[in-house]
């Protein structure tokens, strides 16, 4: 039987995730207990046979899209092939249409080992609407190193023209928070005030988080969170649409990835996702990052409708 999972229910199928959704598990809620909402929480589910835990899903619900988004998937080896992903899948949608749930929403790499079953768990015949997803870029230290010595001379030309300063977010004043708070032109996606906000899956991390000021005004900015321990993902990186392509978002990335490889405790490798519509970031990244990179992950991302929004 399937069933959401408290914290305490939750211990015995850490094994069935990531580490870092595994530690995380000490902060899921049960949907729809009227438990004080956040502006992101986290759920999980799971189901037990023969006594034992079969599988296990974990999701993350958003006040802004209200929406559940599944993060991961497992069943147990030994309880593979015996339906128990297909029977989830049901009881989220029985439960999402319960709930009152816009939609279900994951995105799964391509070409890896797991990568036929979702595809056949998101049957388009069962409604799913298929999409390109986040295009992920992963770094290790050598690959970080390799990329502040490539942007060293970008960022020297930019640095001696004066036009530009770098501040890292927790030098930040009061008054240059607020300015960032009110910016008329930042799109929704790309707001740097909600993106450093922490979540159950990663810490702000205000050391490593770069904004950049044209003339005193801000026009950019690159946001990090630290992940589990040793990851730092960049959550936020956007400049505005006048300086795109002229170099400024890599002098953001040079001056992040230089703190991060200074910080404490040490981070051992960073995590860039790209949309695929963002033509000019995916060049950059095919350009700059992904030949340092340890790996590069395409996604498919499939979306289920639930309940109407109207």
């Amino acid at each position: 039987m399937s069933r959401w999972l408290t914290p305490e229910q939750a211990g015995p199928y850490a094994h069935l995730t990531t580490e870092t959704l595994g530690l995380a598990l000490a902060e899921i809620t049960i949907p729809g207990s009227g438990a004080e909402r956040h502006e992101e929480e986290l759920v999980a589910a799971g189901i037990t046979f023969a006594g034992l835990p079969g599988a296990l899903v974990v999701g993350r619900l958003s006040t802004a899209r209200a929406g559940l988004e599944l993060l991961s998937l497992v069943v147990a080896e030994p309880f593979r092939r015996m339906g128990l992903a297909q029977q989830l899948f049901n009881w989220l949608r029985a439960e999402a249409l319960r709930l009152g749930w816009p939609s279900l929403n994951l995105s799964y790499p391509l070409g890896h080992a797991s990568t036929p079953a979702l595809t056949r768990l998101t049957d388009p015949q069962q409604g799913w609407q298929r999409m390109p997803g986040l295009r992920l870029v992963h770094l290790d230290r050598a690959g970080g190193q390799a990329l502040i010595k490539r942007l060293e001379p970008l960022a020297a030309h930019w640095q001696r023209s004066g036009r530009f300063q770098l501040k890292r977010w927790q030098n930040l004043s009061p008054e240059q928070q607020h300015q960032l708070d009110t910016l008329p032109t930042t799109p929704g996606w790309a707001s740097a005030m909600q993106g450093r906000q922490d979540g159950p899956l990663g810490q702000h991390d205000g050391a490593i988080s770069q904004v950049l000021f044209d003339h005193g005004r801000p026009a950019g900015w690159l946001i990090t969170h630290r992940v589990g321990h040793s990851l730092f993902r960049v959550s936020r990186w956007w400049v505005e649409p006048s300086l795109q392509g002229c170099g400024v978002a890599l002098v953001l990335l040079k001056h992040a990835v230089a703190d991060a490889l200074e910080t404490k405790p040490e981070y051992r490798s960073g995590c860039f996702g790209v949309a695929p519509s963002s033509e000019a970031m995916l060049l950059l990244c095919q350009r700059y990052l992904e030949p340092l990179a340890i790996g590069v992950q395409a996604n498919e991302r499939v979306i289920l409708q639930i309940c109407s929004t109207e």
